[in-house]
């Protein structure tokens, strides 16, 4: 009982997220925002060579902008496979995604309305949104999977001492029940030689 409640004692210490916990949670943020600063970056590159050139030369230098990205996101899809890696794969598919919209940055930004256009240029803006979002998510996952586990040994812990009650019960029932045919065999015992000396003395008696 008093071991149980250390236990648990020791678990509610715990609930605070340990050093390695933590170092996990920071890595997963770290890979999500290395991928949101490469996203931003290829963004706000867009952005300032359609300012600084003209159509042409603008569409040209989009084609080795896609072929940069499509690198990048290969190379990640290759990673999350070789990890099988869910965290990596979802990462993947944010670049694929701004890969397939680099094809069609050149007709937004040349051939249609300055309002599309700007809907396109603010990108960066909302993904900074997006993405601090996803850290919050990714860190209240991890936390939520750490104190879950605790919950978890916790349900042991009682099971357990559930368990030792019962086998407590049983020891004292087993141990109630030895004694009680202890009492009964030497009463049956007492019994044999009494009625074993009464059959000896009516012998004898007969004889005399």
């Amino acid at each position: 009982m008093e071991k149980a409640k250390l236990m648990q004692l020791e678990i509610e210490k715990k609930r605070r997220l340990p050093k390695r916990v933590k170092d996990s949670i920071n890595t997963n943020i770290f890979e999500n925002l290395l991928a949101a600063v490469i996203i931003m970056a290829y963004l706000c590159a867009i952005n300032i060579t359609y300012y600084n050139v003209n159509d042409s030369t603008f569409e040209e230098c989009m084609k080795y902008f896609a072929l940069g990205i499509i690198v990048v996101t290969v190379i990640s899809f290759e990673i999350s496979y070789r990890k099988n890696s869910v965290k990596f794969a979802f990462i993947s598919i944010e670049l694929l995604l701004c890969a397939i919209l680099s094809l069609y940055i050149p007709y937004i930004y040349i051939h249609t309305t300055d309002y599309l256009r700007y809907s396109i240029m603010i990108l960066p803006a909302i993904l900074i949104v997006y993405y601090a979002i996803k850290s919050l998510i990714i860190f209240k996952q991890e936390q939520f999977q750490y104190r879950n586990n605790l919950s978890d040994v916790k349900e042991i812990v009682k099971d357990s001492e559930n368990t030792s009650y019962i086998d407590e019960d049983s020891r004292k029932i087993y141990k109630e029940k030895t004694v009680q045919e202890e009492v009964i065999r030497k009463e049956i015992i007492k019994n044999q030689d009494l009625r074993k000396k009464n059959r000896l003395k009516r012998k004898q008696g007969k004889e005399v």
